[in-house]
């Protein structure tokens, strides 16, 4: 019972501050947005403010912290395809503490959303309707010119939330996109986020620990050499065991 009061608790207190500060914090996005767009075509002003805005939020539950491992992994030199395991709507809070400028590939739902939608769109992601052909080719050409840019994509590809944190199947587009460019993949692996808000919950949990860990890359040439089926398996079951280990050490 006394957890339960304390995730009310702390649960309002959290949806009661973003309320109250997004509004305000859109205004101040948006004005850093008309200042900077004429000469920041890659949005990386605006994408860094979305960092120390989502690390905000991040931060005011004094119950929450936040594990980045092998950030040092990342070539900043070069760009992604980033993949990671999808448990909860904070992912995108949590995999933009990476600190690597990225567009994501997202369901054009979305961006219906206030505040959320306005942001994806103004800062260039990327929308997709699912099941339209012509929608996903528009994706894939998108992605090409922001990889041709040197701006990497991220893409969930479970394709949506896993009910009970666990790794579901994997969907190819991520896969293809990577084959069809030419270029590396970074899986991600992060836990906690399903615990603190589950997929089909409101209320958050008062302590949790969230740990996003960066794997070894797969580089483009063994990206190329291996057949579709085979780069899917493999990344999946490498994402696998190291959630597992996560897991696994936060029971110890």
């Amino acid at each position: 019972m006394q957890a339960k009061i304390g995730s009310f608790l702390i649960s309002i207190y959290i949806w009661a501050f973003i309320v109250i500060t997004i509004f305000p914090l859109f205004l101040l996005y948006l004005m850093i947005w008309i200042l900077v767009s004429p000469f920041d075509q890659r949005k990386i002003v605006t994408y860094y403010f979305t960092v120390l805005w989502t690390r905000l939020y991040l931060n005011i539950n004094p119950g929450w912290r936040i594990l980045v491992e092998n950030r040092e992994k990342i070539d900043r030199s070069g760009n992604y395809i980033l993949v990671s395991n999808h448990q909860s709507i904070i992912d995108i809070a949590l995999l933009l503490q990476i600190r690597i400028n990225f567009k994501w590939v997202s369901k054009i739902e979305l961006a219906k959303v206030p505040f959320v939608g306005w942001v994806i769109w103004m800062n260039d992601h990327i929308l997709v309707r699912r099941g339209d052909r012509q929608s996903v080719i528009q994706m894939a050409e998108a992605c090409k010119k922001s990889l041709s840019e040197g701006i990497s994509i991220l893409m969930f590809p479970e394709g949506t939330r896993s009910g009970n944190g666990g790794l579901q199947a994997f969907k190819e587009g991520a896969f293809i996109l990577a084959k069809e460019n030419g270029v590396s993949i970074l899986p991600i692996v992060l836990d906690g986020a399903n615990d603190a808000l589950p997929r089909k919950g409101f209320w958050f949990r008062v302590n949790q620990i969230f740990t996003i860990r960066l794997l070894d890359e797969i580089d483009a040439e063994t990206v190329n050499r291996l057949d579709l089926q085979q780069l899917m398996d493999y990344t999946r079951n490498e994402m696998a065991k190291v959630l597992e280990g996560i897991r696994n050490s936060q029971t110890v």
